[in-house]
C-alpha cells in the first residue's frame, strides 16, 4: 500500500467525517479528529487547495467544506474491490446494515455457472453438473453426443441452445433454475425515495428484471449506470452460514457510508 501524502491524508480525513456526520467540516474540528499534530492554520492551507483541485468545496462562504462527488467516486475506487469476494456472516446482518445504511440491497444464488460434467449413469440417465446445481435427463445416445460438445460453456448459454435445438426438458429445468426469485431483496423504500427525490424512476425497472444482478459485471458503478450522486457495487459474496456463493448487489447515495457497512455485514 502507498504511503499517503498530507494532502491526500486530509482529505482521507475529510471524506471519512462526512460520511458520518453528513454535514461541513471545518479546521478545527478536522484537527480534533485527527493525530498527526497538524494545526487548523496548516489544514486551511491544504482545504484551498484541495478545493482548488476540484476535491473540495464550500457550501457556505462562512461554513466548512465538503468532499465533492468526484473526491468520493475515488474515495470509494480506492476503498472498496469488487474483485475480491466479499465473506457475509448472514442474511439478517445484511438487512439490518442496509436500514441502518439506507441502501438497496439484493443477493442471489449464482445462476449463470459453467456446464462443467457431462456424468452417464448406466445408459439409463444423463447428469449435467454444475458449480451448485445438476441438472437429470433421461438418457439418448444422440443427446449425450450432443452434450459432450457443450461442455464448458455457460449455463445461461446452454438454455438458450437446448430451446433452439429442441431439447425442451432441459430448457424447462434450466429456465426453473434461473427463475428462482433472489435470497434477499431489501431497502426498495430507499431506492424509490432516491428516484423520487431525483425525479427519475427510469432505472427502477432495470433493478426490478428477474436476476438483473447476474446480467452485470462485477465493480463500482457511477454516473450512467445510476443517477448522478448515487453508487452502486456489484460483487462475489460467500454466505458463511449456508456455505454458498452468491451474486451481492448494492445501490445508495455515494455519500452513504459504503466501508462502515460492508464491515457490519463481516462480523
Amino acid at each position: 500500500m502507498k504511503k499517503l501524502s498530507k494532502q491526500e491524508l486530509i482529505l482521507d480525513a475529510i471524506i471519512q467525517t462526512y460520511l458520518k456526520s453528513r454535514m461541513p467540516i471545518g479546521s478545527l474540528e478536522l484537527q480534533m479528529k485527527m493525530t498527526l499534530g497538524i494545526s487548523p492554520s496548516t489544514i486551511r492551507i491544504y482545504f484551498k487547495k484541495l478545493s482548488d483541485v476540484g476535491s473540495l468545496e464550500q457550501l457556505h462562504v462562512s461554513g466548512g467544506r465538503v468532499p465533492t462527488h468526484r473526491a468520493l467516486m475515488g474515495y470509494w475506487q480506492e476503498k472498496l474491490d469488487p474483485t475480491h469476494p466479499l465473506e457475509i456472516k448472514n442474511i439478517d446482518k445484511i438487512k439490518r446494515s442496509s436500514h441502518e445504511h439506507n441502501l438497496f440491497c439484493i443477493v442471489e444464488k449464482t445462476a449463470n455457472s459453467p456446464f462443467k460434467e457431462l456424468v452417464t449413469v448406466q445408459n439409463r440417465f444423463l447428469i449435467l453438473v454444475f458449480d451448485e446445481h445438476e441438472v437429470v435427463l433421461k438418457f439418448n445416445a444422440k443427446v449425450e453426443q450432443f452434450l459432450q460438445r457443450l461442455v464448458g460453456c455457460q449455463m445461461r448459454e446452454l438454455k438458450d441452445i437446448s430451446a433452439q435445438v429442441g431439447l425442451y426438458e432441459l430448457h424447462e429445468k434450466l429456465s426453473a433454475i434461473f427463475s428462482q426469485a433472489p435470497i434477499l431483496r431489501e431497502g426498495e423504500k430507499e431506492m424509490y425515495s432516491i428516484a423520487q427525490e431525483l425525479q427519475n424512476e427510469a432505472f427502477i425497472q432495470r433493478f426490478q428484471t428477474l436476476h438483473f444482478v447476474e446480467s452485470i459485471t462485477d465493480g463500482l458503478y457511477f454516473d450512467g449506470f445510476v443517477l448522478q450522486g448515487c453508487m452502486a457495487i456489484k460483487q462475489k459474496a460467500q454466505l458463511k452460514d449456508e456455505d454458498t456463493t452468491v451474486d451481492f448487489f448494492c445501490f445508495g447515495r455515494i455519500e452513504s457510508d459504503f466501508e462502515e457497512f460492508f464491515n457490519q455485514v463481516k462480523e
